[in-house]
């Protein structure tokens, strides 16, 4: 699929995008798509590993002072580091969730910035062969942190609402909003399809 959403990006997005500035700067559309690849990669990698690396920290702190402690306490200390451990993992995956809901949302932007069903047709697919993986993905993240089911599922919910409400949002801009708007969005999402074919899929 890394090469669908290579193709899809090189191919029809960035050339439409680039159409659409003809008129305006022309290295402007290449700019915003460098945007939306380094929206994409702030999202998904620098949140995240920023916040694991905080807990990190704190957790170290919390184990060498743990060190110190008398052996009777060990028992109320590990069940207290288990909690704390618990908690660390469903703010992980709360943050993925986050990230993987801007993510779904721009790639299915671009599916209701299509103007044909070829174009239509092609974009399901690459969508239909990425996002099962991202589903996974974020439902063993939510297992692991030990949620209960009620709150995953409503969670899961959430996030499957992010894909209509992209496709909404293509077709309305597609639909009323100038030229430029739609060409600017179009760069965005080409970037957006670039990290996900060069940075996640193909390695």
């Amino acid at each position: 699929s890394g090469g669908v959403f290579l193709s899809l990006a090189f191919g029809h997005l960035l050339p439409e995008c680039v159409h659409g500035f003809t008129e305006y700067n022309e290295v402007l559309p290449y700019m915003l798509v460098l945007a939306g690849y380094l929206l994409i990669f702030f999202v998904e990698k620098v949140a995240f590993d920023a916040h694991g690396l905080m807990h990190g920290e704190e957790h170290a702190h919390h184990h060498h002072g743990e060190c110190r402690t008398v052996s009777a306490k060990a028992n109320g200390a590990a069940a207290g580091d288990d909690e704390e451990e618990g908690a660390h993992s469903g703010r992980s995956a709360v943050i993925l969730l986050g990230a993987l809901a801007v993510h779904s949302i721009l790639e299915m932007t671009a599916l209701g910035l299509a103007n044909t069903f070829g174009d239509s047709a092609l974009l399901s697919l690459s969508i239909a062969l990425h996002q099962p993986a991202e589903s996974i993905a974020l439902l063993v993240a939510f297992l692991k942190s030990g949620m209960p089911k009620g709150q995953i599922m409503q969670y899961l919910s959430i996030f499957s609402c992010m894909g209509p409400i992209g496709v909404g949002i293509g077709m309305a801009v597609n639909e009323f909003a100038a030229p430029i708007v739609d060409a600017i969005m179009l760069a965005v999402v080409a970037g957006t399809f670039i990290y996900v074919g060069a940075t996640e899929v193909i390695p």
